[in-house]
């Protein structure tokens, strides 16, 4: 589990689950990743070590304007469930995420559903 300080215990639940989990602060920055959202982070070209106090779009500048950031944005403003799909340009992968939001962030669910959505063609 990658995580900056004063993250508490539902890290430890978070890291059973075998999807990617990240935990955003108000400002979309990464607080906490789980094991299997540090192994799509390092298959996107970043180290999870490095992306814990930055925000998504410093990490990924490539996803300003696209439906992650107006839907992440969304879900912190207006604290409202959000669920989508999008093609990662670089590696042209298919994602389907769900967030979960709180006054304290954003819990963002996300996994690669490329080969699943290849079998279905």
């Amino acid at each position: 589990m990658v995580r900056g300080k004063g993250v508490n215990s539902l890290s430890t639940i978070l890291e059973g689950i075998s999807d990617g989990v990240v935990y955003l602060d108000p400002a979309a920055k990464y607080l906490s990743i789980n094991k299997a959202g540090a192994e799509i982070i390092r298959e996107l070209g970043r180290n999870p070590e490095e992306v814990i106090g930055r925000s998504v779009w410093e990490v990924f500048p490539e996803l300003r304007g696209t439906i992650v950031e107006r839907e992440i944005t969304r879900a912190l403003e207006s604290e409202v469930m959000i669920e989508y799909q999008f093609v990662y340009p670089p590696n042209h992968h298919l994602y389907e995420a769900q967030g979960y939001p709180s006054p304290e962030g954003l819990i963002l669910v996300f996994r690669d559903i490329t080969s699943r959505q290849q079998r279905h063609k």
